[in-house]
């Protein structure tokens, strides 16, 4: 039996609610009794669209964690159409199949939440909310949007915003949330043949660490070295840049190329060449 603490059965008794008006100004009304939920929102997302990445990770991650607590809750109301798939959510598709992929859809629309027109109506904290709700419904065959009333238009922006700036960021920092060896393959576009390479192991151990989920403890320094490489020229670089730089030979590296030093066990020196080389708080 699941059992909730009072703060959370209010939480999912709230959205569970939210998920059955019809206006966005019922919506609003019911999710402003939630402030604890929402306040952060209102609190990152100026930092944020101006391209301040702690700013970033708090909206994305408080983002995500809205939409799950969403399906949590729809799994409760509206089981028909929500149902828990190992460790997540799923959706019911036209076809009446149940997929993850609408709920990593909403994930990202975090990018454009800040741009709604809801956020004009309803602020940077609230708005949030019926944004996820209204677009949560639109995703369950049968469910009709929220009413929404007339359009408010284009909500101002705070002085400074970089919208290109955010919505790539916003892309690093969902693309964050992978497991680490997922991470570091799709940050320097990384085969298993060469991460075992890389990690001076057969390829086949590394298809089983991927697997499983799970780097052995004698590895896990070489790769939380490597990430933390590669997450943050990935925030310096240009898009599609990263993986041309790792295989590039520098003098700083004595010749060498980054992937070289990590072969070579001097992933730690090359971490703090990295970070000695760029200005943590530059922008990108």
């Amino acid at each position: 039996m699941i059992r909730y603490s009072t703060s959370e059965y209010g939480v999912h008794s709230t959205l569970g609610r939210a998920l059955r008006v019809d206006s966005a100004e019922e919506c609003a009304k019911l999710l402003s009794d939630l402030p604890d939920q929402f306040n952060v929102f209102r609190e990152a997302m100026p930092h944020a669209l101006r391209g301040e990445w702690p700013a970033v990770t708090v909206l994305v991650s408080r983002w995500c964690s809205l939409v799950n607590s969403i399906a949590e809750s729809a799994a409760e109301a509206l089981p028909d159409l929500v149902q828990r798939v190992n460790d997540g959510y799923g959706m019911v598709t036209t076809s009446h199949e149940l997929s993850h992929e609408p709920l990593h859809y909403l994930d990202h629309l975090i990018s454009e939440v800040p741009f709604s027109p809801l956020i004009a109506q309803f602020g940077r904290d609230v708005g949030v909310g019926v944004i996820a709700i209204n677009e949560f419904r639109w995703l369950l065959p049968g469910c009709p949007q929220l009413n929404l009333g007339l359009s408010p238009g284009w909500p101002d922006l705070p002085e400074g915003t970089d919208a290109a700036r955010y919505r790539r960021l916003v892309d690093l920092a969902i693309r964050s949330m992978q497991p680490p060896l997922v991470r570091v393959k799709d940050l320097f576009d990384l085969t298993n043949s060469e991460v075992a390479d890389l990690f001076g192991v057969k390829r086949q151990a590394v298809d089983q660490w991927e697997e499983s989920g799970e780097v052995p403890t004698a590895r896990r320094e070489k790769l939380a070295n490597l990430l933390s490489v590669g997450e943050l020229l990935a925030r310096k670089l240009t898009p599609g840049r990263l993986p041309l730089v790792a295989r590039r030979r520098a003098d700083v590296y004595g010749g060498l190329t980054m992937l070289d030093m990590v072969r070579t066990d001097r992933d730690g020196e090359l971490r703090t060449l990295t970070q000695q080389a760029f200005d943590w708080s530059g922008t990108a």
